[in-house]
């Protein structure tokens, strides 16, 4: 089965060191898209629990598809797949279990889990349940839970690790880096820093041109330490219509399965991705979504940019870059969301848009097309010429929906 958990003996020494950090107080683990932050929370619990000789601990992920993704490799740790879980639902098991009533829902007959959240915090906060209820609490992601849950957690065990990237926050409730380490209880020398390992360096540096600080945009881009063996740089491609988009998306995907790749369509929107889904099966494509997913396989995956967090892949293809699928969001949380979606991959990115809809992040990169880390198409023939049926609202609606 395959696994993308890699042995102790294989990893760096600063990572090593992350996963060894003394337990007397909590402890706040900083690193960059790629630092290896998932493999040392796992090896972490490893640690931990061999060394509290302890049973009752919890490793908090913040979605449900990245819990899948490791699901393989937790038996080579000896970690029962029970005690991986997201907050959210960590929240609505302790609420049937020690709050009276039925769980708070939203219109649908959906659980609140806003509601849910803060009622567990109110209730852990007014000691109306024995605590510590665990040795140690690992929790990745950190910056995407607002301090009040971040709190709950360092109440309910004797010991949390907590691992973090601000600038992967896309969440408005998450928690910048010092209300972490304030929620922690931790100190300046409990912050511990990982360099990147994973973003080839032209990945990186298209990423980076979506940090919106100087100071932060140099700074990731030294902690970068990947050697690139085959030089493959980023590709935006600027198409004149959103049929031939789609097109030149199918035909780029063609080609990363060809070459064995294990590649990601990402997309803003939980539409959008069942839409492509549809589509692209028409069209021939074997792909996963959130739905069915099967980590062990290398078919595409199409998934949301929020969804893919934590992710790996050789290639991800980012499709539909025009405001149209940003709906409200503000141009900083784009930036946000573009940077979490591109440092998902390891060594090639695939950017396209509508030219006459262009999002207005992407004139950023241009400058990187000068430096040769970047390359920028509006032409692409195979065969018979595209046919252009123009870029008008049924054309929008044709790739969002089929």
């Amino acid at each position: 089965m395959h696994t993308w958990l890699l042995p102790r003996t294989e990893l760096t020494p600063t990572q090593l060191r992350a996963i060894e950090l003394r337990w007397v107080s909590n402890q706040v683990i900083v690193g960059a898209p790629g630092s290896g932050k998932t493999q040392i929370l796992l090896h972490r619990a490893e640690f931990l629990r061999d060394r509290m000789a302890s049973d009752s601990y919890r490793l908090f992920v913040y979605t449900n598809v990245l819990k899948d993704y490791i699901r393989s490799s937790l038996p080579l740790l000896g970690i029962p797949e029970e005690q991986v879980t997201t907050y959210d639902s960590w929240c609505k098991s302790f609420y049937k279990e020690h709050i009276p009533g039925p769980l708070p829902k939203r219109k649908g007959k959906l659980p609140d889990f806003r509601k849910i959240r803060d009622k567990v915090t109110q209730v852990v906060k007014q000691g109306k349940v024995r605590v510590p209820m665990y040795d140690f609490v690992l929790v990745d992601e950190a910056q995407d839970l607002d301090a009040p849950s971040l709190e709950t957690l360092a109440q309910v065990a004797r010991h949390v690790t907590v691992c973090l990237d601000r600038k992967q926050q896309i969440y408005e409730r998450g928690s910048s880096l010092e209300q972490v380490i304030g929620a922690m209880g931790a100190r300046p020398r409990n912050l511990y820093l990982l360099d990147a390992y994973r973003c080839s360096p032209s990945v990186a540096k298209l990423a980076s041109r979506f940090i919106l600080s100087d100071q932060e945009r140099t700074y990731y881009e030294r902690q970068v330490r990947t050697v690139q063996l085959e030089r493959q740089v980023p590709l935006l491609f600027r198409s004149k219509s959103a049929k031939q988009e789609r097109d030149r998306l199918q035909h780029i995907l063609r080609e990363r399965i060809d070459l064995g790749h294990r590649s990601a369509l990402l997309l803003p929107l939980r539409r959008q991705v069942f839409g492509f889904a549809k589509g692209l099966r028409e069209a021939g494509f074997d792909v996963e979504t959130m739905e069915d997913l099967d980590f062990a396989t290398n078919r595409p995956k199409v998934l949301t940019y929020s969804s893919a967090k934590g992710l790996t892949f050789d290639s991800v293809l980012l499709p539909r870059l025009v405001p149209r699928s940003f709906g409200r969001w503000s141009e900083e949380s784009i930036r946000q969301l573009l940077f979490v979606a591109i440092t998902r991959a390891k060594d090639w990115v695939y950017l396209s848009t509508v030219v006459s809809r262009e999002l207005k992040a992407l004139k950023s990169v241009y400058s990187l097309v000068d430096e040769g880390e970047f390359t920028i198409q509006s032409e692409w023939v195979v065969g018979e010429p595209t046919s252009d049926p123009g870029v008008g609202q049924e054309d929008d609606d044709f790739l969002d929906f089929l």
